[in-house]
């Protein structure tokens, strides 16, 4: 006869907790799969007692954040906390601790976080006092986590954004030094210290790219160029779709400039499709060939940043107006009116940054109108050789290119007159789109662009979109 253990170790219980949480997961119960989850936490020790407690506790953790970032973001990052705490070398983890540690804390929570002592409560303290423009007691939280948790080193981040946010530049660069040697990531490729900036600008010239251009006959007659760039995979995508909104939607007369990096047959078939439909003469297109095995999966900062590399040398020899996009955008009606608002500008590009509270947004690269002026080419050879400073270290870090811009607008120029930026709103993009089983498709009606990007799941039938019928206010229930 076997005797059976009427008290199994807790390792058992918190095993068959997991387990049935998995199922649960797995058949779409996810009520009960949190409840499970909680559950097989609770018999383990605090930290962990053995190495198979501790991969239990990691499994809960990782799968309680996950379910729970929609729900409770604060909830979420408790949990992601504790599975950082676990691993903290895994950089998986520690990029999801720094993104919910950056964007939880809304103005409107305030009153739920105050008093919290734990660290997740006291950034989330600090960013929704951020978002409600209180800049001080904000910095008070954020330093009060720095002083109960200096392990915790993500704080750092958002006590820098902070920094730059209110012109400290010379404090939130040593801020963001001091993250980057604790957990690297977006952090390594952050400077805003002005002599950082002014030692670039004073160095030996950035490079560019090689590449070879080929311009269209007419392209030349055409008082704007319309410039995108992508990798093969992208033009396949999205090219299509952009180049016919341009040429139907945008009320633009202008050259269309593709730079295509490592393009592959298809992506050249692409190319010369839209050639025969739109008209070879008004396309140019740049081919770059570049080895990108070294990056592995941080190649996609490249196909992000190799358009900074080039725009200084093509703003130099078209002389022109240049409206850089997203290959993932449509223009969704004229654009002329937006362009008008930006030409007395030498540049002109969206912020979100009172979204964010973080300083890669406070300029985004999707939508950027370029005046054939001094001060933009000045702009764009700073963004250039900041881009290439961090490529050239082995720092393809995502979200470079929008580092580059953020560095350069607010530090840059400090000590000379700085290059006139007009700011787009946040609201010139629209994630909204109707289309029909014909391809039709209605959008926003005050917007200038469908974003794709913003979409997540429409960028896998943007080419559904084959023309655009009008507004959403257009369509009829029913």
């Amino acid at each position: 006869m076997t005797n059976s253990d009427p008290f199994p170790p807790q390792g058992d219980a918190a095993d068959t907790a997991l387990q049935a949480a998995l199922q649960s997961e797995a058949a779409g119960d996810l009520k009960t799969a949190l409840l499970l989850y909680r559950r097989s936490l609770a018999p383990l020790a605090s930290p962990p007692a053995t190495a198979v407690a501790a991969q239990q506790a990691l499994s809960a953790h990782d799968a309680l954040a996950r379910l729970l970032v929609h729900e409770d973001m604060a909830a979420a990052a408790d949990h992601a906390l504790a599975a950082w705490r676990l691993t903290p070398a895994d950089p998986t983890r520690c990029s999801n601790l720094w993104q919910l540690l950056t964007h939880l804390g809304e103005a409107g929570d305030i009153a739920r976080f105050q008093g919290r002592e734990d660290c997740v409560g006291l950034v989330a303290l600090g960013n929704a006092l951020r978002r409600d423009g209180q800049g001080l007691r904000a910095e008070r939280a954020y330093r009060r986590a720095l002083d109960l948790y200096p392990e915790v080193s993500f704080t750092l981040s958002r006590l820098a954004c902070l920094c730059a946010e209110q012109q400290r530049l010379e404090e939130a660069d040593a801020l963001f030094l001091q993250a980057a040697e604790r957990h690297g990531g977006r952090d390594a490729v952050t400077r805003t210290a002005p002599a950082f900036l002014a030692s670039l600008r004073e160095g030996p010239p950035a490079a560019g790219i090689r590449a070879t251009l080929a311009e269209g006959r007419a392209s030349a007659d055409r008082p704007l160029v319309v410039y995108a760039s992508c990798d093969a995979v992208y033009a396949r995508k999205f090219l299509p779709t952009m180049v016919r909104s341009i040429v139907e939607d945008s009320g633009l007369d202008c050259a269309i400039a593709l730079h295509l990096i490592n393009p592959d047959a298809e992506a050249e078939a692409t190319v010369s499709s839209l050639a025969a439909a739109h008209g070879a003469d008004r396309f140019i297109v740049l081919r770059e060939t570049i080895d990108l095995t070294p990056l592995g999966d941080n190649a996609k900062t490249y196909y992000a940043c190799s358009r900074f590399l080039v725009l200084p040398d093509l703003l130099a020899r078209w002389q022109r107006p240049v409206l850089m996009l997203d290959v993932d955008l449509l223009a969704i009606r004229d654009l002329k009116p937006l362009l008008a608002t930006s030409d007395h500008s030498d540049l002109g590009m969206m912020s979100h940054a009172l979204k964010r509270l973080d300083i890669w947004s406070l300029l985004y690269a999707d939508v950027l109108h370029i005046r054939p002026t001094t001060g933009a080419w000045r702009f764009l050879d700073l963004t250039r050789r900041y881009i290439r400073h961090f490529l050239d270290r082995g720092l393809p870090v995502w979200f470079l290119d929008q580092a580059a811009l953020a560095a350069v607008h607010l530090a840059g120029f400090t000590g000379q007159a700085a290059p006139r930026l007009t700011v787009y709103p946040a609201d010139i993009h629209s994630s909204t789109v109707m289309v029909d089983g014909e391809g039709h498709y209605w959008t926003d009606d005050s917007a200038y662009f469908y974003s794709v990007r913003a979409t997540g799941g429409g960028q896998h039938a943007v080419h559904r979109l084959k023309r655009r019928a009008g507004t959403t206010a257009d369509v009829k229930p029913g």
